[in-house]
């Protein structure tokens, strides 16, 4: 087995991926790291709802949807890339699934509630 096929398996790479993660945390301000935090959940749960709707045909929450998921994008597209392995292993993936996931189980009561007062 070659080295470029070590799956995560290796412990002295793991130990060195949490060693820079660590220092990657400890070099990046609360704000900064709350701010990715906040942006990524929001783009996951705009994401889910919009699936949602459209799987549901709720015209008027997949408009209103695609307006909130369009302008929070410009956010998203003209923020820097995460070049650290804090930013792409940690701040991006869990805060966007657990948005994802908390936007996919509000999202039959959104629809209600649009629904009512619309």
């Amino acid at each position: 087995m070659s080295e470029h096929t070590d799956f995560g398996t290796n412990p002295v790479k793991k130990h060195k991926l949490h060693r820079r993660i660590k220092k990657e945390y400890k070099e990046a301000t609360n704000q900064e790291i709350w701010e990715g935090v906040r942006d990524n959940f929001i783009f996951g749960f705009l994401g889910a709802i919009l699936v949602v709707f459209i799987a549901v045909r709720a015209d008027i929450a997949v408009l209103l949807a695609y307006i909130a998921h369009y302008f929070f994008m410009g956010r998203i597209v003209n923020r820097p890339k995460y070049v650290t392995e804090l930013g792409q292993l940690i701040v991006f993936p869990i805060p966007s699934a657990v948005g994802a996931f908390t936007g996919y189980k509000l999202s039959v009561t959104m629809i209600d509630l649009i629904q009512t007062y619309l």
